[in-house]
């Protein structure tokens, strides 16, 4: 199989990295930076270059750029593959770029479009922070184009066999609602809580949980603000919910309730063992 990747940032890059150790398929990169087709190739995670406008015979196109971007990508893509090929995308978000495949779909029937998202990533950026391993332990969500369901199981197969921990399959309305949640939510929490004046003065007496709260406050803006606002209708709740939270906490340190204090926290730990335990439990599956 010919896979091609637009896109050689974190997420292309580890893709192309992974793919090439743990699959014996081609891998082709295409990336607006001269920097970054350079680098993969002294990364072994290419074996060539394409561009959109002639991508040759490529059976699978991963588009890993932000939204706004893999649209305009996926337009160029779309009139020149071959009769069977496959699209996918890996943005982070689901239902706008579903819907464009749709309207590509219906133009190129001959096509076929799967929505990817890798749940993994890093603080860093760039093809220099990739990573071969960045996705053995992730889960990776896909989301069918109407009712291509083959295409689906190909990439599956794909995602399978280059050893990532499970796949998950979900429509793209799921996959934004729960990825407010699980993945915009921390992001926004990690940033406010690292606005706070109190953090210029955190050296020596910081550990574990300083480092876990602020890591993914360090961020690309730019595409995160496209995320986000993209998801904006299903994140503002998450939001408002945990504004709920902390005020309740608030309100118990400010009002001396002990027994409210201590109830909150108790549920919170009991919460986090009990998803803990169904991690392990799926693990072992």
């Amino acid at each position: 199989m010919k896979i091609g990747i637009v896109g050689l940032g974190l997420i292309g890059g580890s893709l192309a990295r992974q793919f090439k150790r743990n699959t014996r398929h081609t891998v082709l990169g295409y990336d607006i930076s001269d920097d970054a087709l350079r680098k993969a190739e002294l990364l072994s995670a290419t074996d060539g270059t394409f561009t959109p406008e002639t991508p040759g015979d490529l059976d699978v196109v991963f588009v890993a750029l932000t939204p706004a971007a893999a649209t305009e990508t996926m337009d160029k893509l779309a009139p020149k593959l071959k009769s069977g090929a496959i699209i996918a995308d890996v943005a982070g978000v689901k239902r706008p770029i579903i819907s464009h495949m749709k309207e590509l779909g219906e133009r190129y029937p001959e096509l076929s479009f799967v929505g990817v998202h890798p749940m993994a990533g890093r603080e860093y950026s760039g093809i220099s922070h990739s990573q071969a391993t960045l996705f053995e332990h992730a889960f990776i969500i896909i989301t069918p184009v109407m009712t291509d369901i083959a295409a689906a199981e190909k990439i599956k197969a794909l995602f399978t066999e280059a050893v990532c921990r499970g796949i998950t399959m979900a429509t793209a309305e799921e996959h934004d609602k729960i990825i407010a949640y699980t993945s915009q939510l921390a992001h926004v929490v990690s940033s406010a809580y690292i606005q706070n004046p109190s953090a210029r003065d955190y050296l020596g007496f910081s550990a574990g949980s300083f480092r876990d709260m602020t890591r993914v406050a360090k961020l690309n803006p730019d595409m995160w603000t496209e995320l986000l606002m993209l998801n904006k209708d299903n994140l503002t709740p998450c939001i408002g919910d945990i504004i709920d939270k902390l005020t309740a906490f608030k309100e118990a340190l400010e009002g001396g309730d002990k027994e409210k204090l201590h109830a909150m926290l108790e549920n919170g730990n009991a919460l986090k063992e009990e998803a803990e335990r169904r991690g392990r439990e799926y693990k072992n599956e």
